[in-house]
C-alpha cells in the first residue's frame, strides 16, 4: 500500500474484564417523566456477536426508512489490496476513509449517504474494504475502478450497482454485524486494537444531519432523552415543582 511513512499502528486496548463480559444491565430514566428503563450493557469487545447483533438492530429499520426516501439509490464496494498481518493497523482504516473522501470529491455523483468499513482475515492478509449506500447517480464501473487505482496507488477492485430493494441493500451493508467478524481467533486482539473507538457507520453529505439510530422512546411521555439515576436525583426539585403536570406523575426513584 502506498501510504507515506506507513508503519503498523494500533491503539491501546485491553480485553474486557469479567464484569464487562457479562452483558449486565443498567437503569436509565426518562429526562421528561422519570420513567425507568433497563438497558443491556455492551462488553467493549468489537468482535462480540451479541453486541454486534444489537448494533444491527439499532440501525436497520432507521437506515431502511432513510434509503427509501432517496431518489436513486446505489450500492458501491471499494477494496484495498490485502495488507499483511504484520503491517495492518489503524492507519490503514484512516487511509481507506481518506481515499473515499478523495473519490467523493472526484465524483459529485456520490452525493449523500453512509458507509461501513469492514475487514476479513483468513491467513492471507487483511482484506479491508468499504461498503457504501448513496443517493446520487451511476458511475461506470471501469471509470470508478480507474479512479480508485489512481487514488490508492495499488487497488482497483470495485463494484457498483443500482439498488432495487433498499431493505435488501441495507441488510447486506450491515450483514457483517449479524455475526462475529470473519477473522481468525488469533486476530481478535488486533481487530479490537484497530477498530477501538472507530465509528462503525459513517454518514456523509446531508446524511450527517439524519438520525441513523433508532431512538428509545419513553412509553409514558414519548420522550427520547434519557439520564442516569444520579442526574435524575440532582433534578429532584424540578419534579416537585411539576407535580401538576400529568407527565410527572412518578416521583424520582430513591
Amino acid at each position: 500500500m502506498n501510504v507515506p511513512g506507513h508503519v503498523p499502528e494500533t491503539r491501546p486496548w485491553e480485553a474486557p474484564s469479567k464484569a464487562d463480559t457479562g452483558h449486565g444491565f443498567k437503569m436509565i430514566y426518562c429526562a421528561g417523566c422519570g420513567h425507568p428503563h433497563r438497558v443491556a450493557l455492551g462488553c467493549k469487545d468489537r468482535t462480540c456477536p451479541e453486541c454486534r447483533l444489537k448494533f444491527f438492530g439499532y440501525h436497520f429499520e432507521v437506515l431502511v426508512a432513510l434509503v427509501k426516501s432517496w431518489r436513486a439509490v446505489y450500492f458501491a464496494t471499494l477494496t484495498l489490496k490485502n495488507i499483511s498481518d504484520e503491517a495492518f493497523g489503524r492507519r490503514d482504516v484512516k487511509w481507506l476513509r481518506a481515499c473515499f473522501g478523495k473519490l467523493r470529491r472526484r465524483f459529485p455523483q456520490i452525493a449523500d449517504g453512509f458507509y461501513a468499513v469492514q475487514t476479513t482475515s483468513k491467513g492471507r492478509g487483511w482484506h479491508l474494504h468499504l461498503h457504501t449506500l448513496f443517493d446520487g447517480h451511476y458511475i461506470p464501473k471501469a471509470e470508478l475502478s480507474k479512479a480508485w487505482l489512481e487514488i490508492t496507488g495499488d487497488s482497483f477492485v470495485v463494484d457498483i450497482r443500482k439498488v432495487g430493494d433498499p431493505k435488501t441493500a441495507v441488510r447486506y451493508l450491515l450483514s457483517d454485524f449479524l455475526q462475529s467478524p470473519r477473522i481468525r481467533p488469533e486476530d481478535h486482539t488486533r481487530f479490537n486494537s484497530v477498530f477501538f473507538g472507530s465509528r462503525l457507520i459513517q454518514p456523509f453529505g446531508r446524511c450527517r444531519e439524519a438520525q441513523l439510530r433508532r431512538p428509545l422512546k419513553c412509553p409514558d411521555c414519548g420522550g427520547v432523552r434519557w439520564i442516569s439515576r444520579g442526574a435524575l436525583l440532582g433534578e429532584e426539585e424540578i419534579f416537585h415543582h411539576a407535580d401538576e403536570d400529568a407527565c410527572y406523575r412518578r416521583p424520582p426513584p430513591c
